[in-house]
């Protein structure tokens, strides 16, 4: 039997997309999560409000629009801005092109974000990081390193070679 949590999924401002949130419902709720579905187009200000309201721990947010990047980065920024502390992972499609996921990752994982979801394996990997946050704590995760593509490598930035 899981240990119950209290957990809020929601979307980015520009995501109309509802079929994701109600998919990871179901995968929270089958961990024992009590789940706040935020739904679809959630502005940062609800979001924020549902953290002060309904104290959760932990905050997942998907898109599969394409565009969850940039929404990601507004809606963390402004968690920070606000004082909001909660664990917070986000995954799907957050990019149009799937040869940016490693560099979205990376930069979203720099932000803040306890953990970044993407590609084939990245519902396997969300119910690992379920199951590990359950015992340990969501906080306590330590997420698989970013790849870095050899074009963005430090040393080539460092150089000016790239």
């Amino acid at each position: 039997m899981s240990t119950p949590f209290r957990c809020i999924v929601s979307t980015v401002e520009s995501d109309s997309h509802i079929w994701n949130l109600v998919y990871l419902q179901k995968v929270l709720e089958e961990q024992g999560a009590v789940v706040l579905n935020l739904g679809s187009c959630t502005p940062v200000g609800e979001v924020l409000r549902g953290i002060g309201e309904f104290n959760p721990d932990l905050l997942v947010v998907s898109s599969v629009n394409g565009h969850g990047h940039h929404g990601a980065r507004v809606l963390l920024n402004e968690m920070q801005r606000h004082g909001r502390k909660v664990p917070c992972v986000v995954g799907g499609k957050l990019t149009t092109a799937e040869s940016d996921n490693d560099r979205v990752r990376g930069d979203l994982l720099s932000l803040g974000y306890t953990d970044v979801f993407t590609g084939e394996n990245s519902i396997d990997r969300f119910r690992e990081f379920l199951q590990f946050g359950q015992l340990a704590g969501f906080s306590a995760w330590q997420p698989p390193a970013a790849v870095v593509p050899p074009w963005d490598s430090p040393e080539l930035v460092k150089t000016g070679v790239r």
